[in-house]
């Protein structure tokens, strides 16, 4: 597992502590849906979790590929993090 999958499974159980709830197992293949046990209210919560953790929002800046996986949206803020070359 790497850095920024362990980050983005430590901050969706910080969704789910701040519900109150414990968080299921969650593994780079986990799913990114409603069957993961969060509303879209907390998936707005996570992606500005994600936003403060990373140092951007890269829903904003750029076409996003398709997330099915936690491993998916790992993938996303790993690639915003490599420099960009004009």
């Amino acid at each position: 597992m790497s850095p920024t999958e362990q980050k983005v499974i430590d901050e969706i159980k910080a969704v789910f502590a701040n519900k109150g709830l414990a968080a299921p197992e969650i593994t780079p293949r986990s799913p990114i849906d409603l069957s993961l046990g969060l509303e879209s209210l907390d998936f707005a919560e996570l992606a500005v979790r994600l936003e403060m953790a990373f140092g951007r929002d890269p829903f904003s800046e750029s076409t996003v590929p398709p997330l099915r996986v936690v491993a998916d949206l790992a993938a996303l803020y790993e690639a915003e993090r490599a420099p960009r070359r004009d």
